[in-house]
């Protein structure tokens, strides 16, 4: 018989074990970045939405919210995320005796970047349920999981506060020539410019302003001479509430 070599046999077991051992160490690391990947995200989505439920109060509608969230996820995760996308948004809706409900779900993928990895993208999706802070009370009873799950609809129309009795689909040609009522925040300061004539650029955040959306790079004070009219955003079920009824053109659509 040949003598057996100690330093063969730990040789062997080391081509053997090593790998799989470097390939476990890997996969924890993957799997660590991954989970810090998603908290990240989960972070900046939950701070926006956050701020949109403080300032329900103040909002009608959050125009630029979509755009804001995508975007700071998106920049703070160093292009870690695929296919981003918020694909629900329902902002102050009610059911039952639930009321100022906002639900928000974003979708994204995490890009798997190791080079022997089968699948090469995790499908993630976060969802929060919360209530907007409008100052109202609400029944002191626990929503149950099916409720909390229930699909609701939600949608909103425009409408012009001081006339008219019609509502309107964002895109209905009544209501594109005439101002939207925002309030000033970074969105609208990074897409218009103040009015020269009004001077708006020194009110706080959180006032409200006029754009108008489809023409013009500037947003406007509610006493300028620009502003006669001006359409603003409301849930469908209350502006049907209020006795609003759908435009003949656009049918509210």
């Amino acid at each position: 018989m040949f003598p057996r070599s100690r330093r063969g046999s730990f040789t062997l077991e080391a081509a053997i074990f090593l790998p799989i051992f470097i390939l476990a160490a890997l996969t924890v690391a993957y799997l660590i970045k991954l989970i810090a990947v998603q908290e990240n995200a989960f972070h900046a989505f939950a701070d926006e939405t956050r701020k949109v439920a403080a300032e329900a109060s103040l909002s009608p509608y959050p125009l630029f919210f979509k755009g804001d969230v995508l975007a700071r996820i998106g920049e703070e995760n160093g292009g870690e995320l695929e296919n981003l996308r918020l694909s629900r948004f329902d902002y102050r809706y009610g059911f039952g005796e639930y009321t100022e409900q906002i639900r928000v779900t974003i979708d994204y993928d995490i890009g798997v970047k190791l080079p022997a990895a089968l699948i090469r993208a995790i499908p993630v999706s976060d969802t929060i349920l919360c209530r907007a802070f409008v100052g109202a009370t609400n029944a002191d009873v626990p929503m149950s999981n099916e409720e909390m799950e229930e699909e609701k609809t939600s949608r909103t129309v425009w409408i012009f506060p001081r006339a008219g009795t019609k509502y309107h689909g964002e895109t209905c040609s009544y209501i594109a020539v005439y101002p939207k009522e925002l309030l000033l925040g970074e969105g609208v300061r990074r897409r218009y410019a103040p009015c020269k004539l009004c001077d708006p650029g020194s009110l706080p955040a959180g006032s409200v302003v006029y754009c108008f959306q489809s023409a013009g790079k500037a947003f406007h004070r509610g006493d300028c001479s620009s502003v006669d009219r001006y359409v603003t955003p409301i849930e469908l079920e209350e502006a049907e509430a209020r006795g609003y009824t759908p435009c003949a053109k656009c049918g509210g659509y």
